[in-house]
């Protein structure tokens, strides 16, 4: 992530998390529109503080009623009197408002977390904040202020902040609407639905920053991380006093037509983009394909429509795939979900489809085909061979420089690196332990052995290991051979079993597949086997 992008998305999370348009919508949206290839492992703590930054913009700007509820809250606990100060009373509505969106956010955290790898997830679930402003706007009468709200108002709007954890729906524009169709006015239900964001966001904060600590290589992304957190604290502040402001004179339907268009244009973009990359990406079954219905016996029971598919970030190249083979069976669907290795665990009427198999595979699986790994460098590095000592040495950290390299082995390269190859430290780049490319690495190059920690930096998936290593001349990594490129190269690996470097995909459900997912399957098959 650059300076320029830290600063946008830092704008664009001000902007977005008080108007009722969704910022976390936009979040995923923005840099899949834009064609940023934002590493994961960064997208994370980024969005966690930046969402910290707009927490801080609100306490700010409502500091002076929240010194008040705090401290009539506290009072009321101590005499005894914990509801008579309706100040006091303000803050166990916080409280009360804040209990279904913490249930929700665990009972439904893995559904979550594929949504915010679905942007037409995203843009499904902005046309539901459209429907749910426009339906406020429909039934509330609008007739009460905050002075005289009860208990079920708070509990009536905490159920429909519990929605928004999904991506699309907006936290701010759900809980407004359900004020507003409790008949409060639009500025009381504004005043509320902000306030009660801070114990929601304050305690989602609490719980990532944990994970952002031991974030690998902090230290050098911390800058960037501080300049979207400032960004988004600024904007936030000003766009509160905004709406608020907005509010008293106009209606919601305005945001709710932007936001039927961003999900619109959202749509319209993944399907060009989809249809570009599938054309580019897979050749081999661009045109329409002939399922052969006697290529499996219909004896499974596994036929699901529209059919979930998980897959690992070393098979993203296989989307377009996926989505061609969905279009080739007559009447059928596929909705996918990109998820981290440990994360894949097979789930009912659902396909996982992952490189090579787990240790405890105990489901059904098919093989479709194979994958093949392949060491990359720069193109700028004349590196043309390695041996697998010599990888283990250099992935270990044990060599100082290229240059070092090339004295130990001047003839793994094509000519002589220029001094500044020479000089430079390799740039290692590797993946967390869990995922296949890894594991595929340890097993079949490092003999077991471990791969250097400290200055390596940990890549989340291939399309990220491809950008990294094009765009940094002494780096070293791997990736599944459909990655590879123009803007890489590939380092042959002598004196090995290539055999070992190459593993099946595999389609892993708990239910043998039948009927037209069987039929997708074939079509999967063929697409990598042509």
């Amino acid at each position: 992530m650059t300076l320029i992008q830290s600063i946008i998305l830092g704008i664009v999370q001000g902007l977005t998390e008080f108007l009722p348009i969704s910022s976390s919508a936009h979040l995923v949206l923005i840099p899949h529109l834009l064609g940023w290839s934002l590493p994961e492992a960064q997208v994370f703590p980024f969005d966690v503080l930046v969402q910290l930054g707009t927490l801080v913009a609100v306490i700010l700007y409502f500091w002076s009623d929240l010194w008040k509820i705090l401290k009539a809250f506290f009072q009321g606990l101590v005499a005894r009197k914990p509801f008579e100060d309706p100040n006091a009373r303000m803050g166990w509505y916080l409280i009360l408002a804040s209990i279904p969106a913490g249930f929700s956010g665990i009972l439904l955290k893995d559904k979550v977390e594929a949504a915010f790898n679905d942007p037409n997830a995203t843009a499904y679930f902005l046309f539901g904040t459209a429907a749910l402003l426009i339906l406020a706007e429909m039934l509330g009468k609008r007739t009460r202020s905050l002075t005289g709200m009860k208990w079920f108002d708070a509990l009536w709007m905490g159920l429909f902040q519990a929605m928004s954890i999904f991506p699309g729906i907006s936290r701010s524009g759900s809980t407004i609407a359900g004020g507003m169709t409790r008949n409060l006015d639009r500025p009381s239900a504004a005043r509320f639905s902000f306030l009660m964001s801070i114990p929601v966001m304050l305690g989602a904060g609490l719980v990532s920053i944990t994970d952002v600590i031991k974030m690998p290589d902090l230290g050098s992304f911390l800058p960037i991380l501080l300049v979207g957190f400032v960004a988004a604290l600024l904007v936030g502040y000003l766009s509160i006093h905004w709406l608020l402001s907005f509010l008293n004179k106009r209606s919601f339907y305005l945001f709710a037509a932007y936001c039927v268009l961003l999900g619109a244009v959202a749509l319209i973009v993944g399907a060009v983009q989809t249809k570009a990359q599938a054309l580019i990406s897979t050749p081999a079954i661009a045109q329409t394909i002939q399922i052969d219905q006697t290529a499996a016996p219909a004896t499974g029971t596994l036929d699901q429509n529209p059919l979930t598919v998980a897959y690992t970030s070393s098979l993203e190249w296989l989307l377009p795939a996926m989505t061609t083979c969905a279009g080739a069976v007559e009447d059928f669907s596929i909705i996918t979900h990109s998820l981290p290795a440990d994360k894949l665990d097979p789930a009912a009427n659902a396909i996982s489809l992952r490189w090579g198999p787990p240790e405890d595979l105990t489901d059904y699986s098919a093989a479709l085909g194979s994958e093949r790994l392949a060491l990359i460098v720069n193109p700028q590095n004349p590196l043309i061979s390695l041996t697998p000592e010599l990888a283990q040495k250099l992935s270990a950290a044990e060599f100082t420089s290229w240059g070092d390299l090339f004295q130990k082995c001047p003839e793994c390269f094509s000519g002589a690196p220029d001094e500044t190859i020479a000089a430079s430290v390799p740039a290692l780049n590797f993946y967390s332990a869990a995922e296949e490319p890894q594991q595929i690495y340890v097993n079949a190059v490092m003999a077991g052995r471990p791969v250097a920690s400290a200055p390596a930096l940990l890549i989340p998936g291939g399309t990220q290991m491809r950008q990294i290593v094009a765009e940094t001349p002494a780096a070293f990594g791997f990736i599944p051979a459909h990655f590879l490129n123009e803007s890489i190269k590939e380092v042959a690996l002598a004196a090995i079993d290539l055999a070992a470097l190459e593993k099946p995909i595999l389609a892993i459900s708990t239910a043998e597949p039948a009927g037209k997912t069987r039929d997708w399957l074939i079509c999967l098959t063929k697409a990598l086997n042509p």
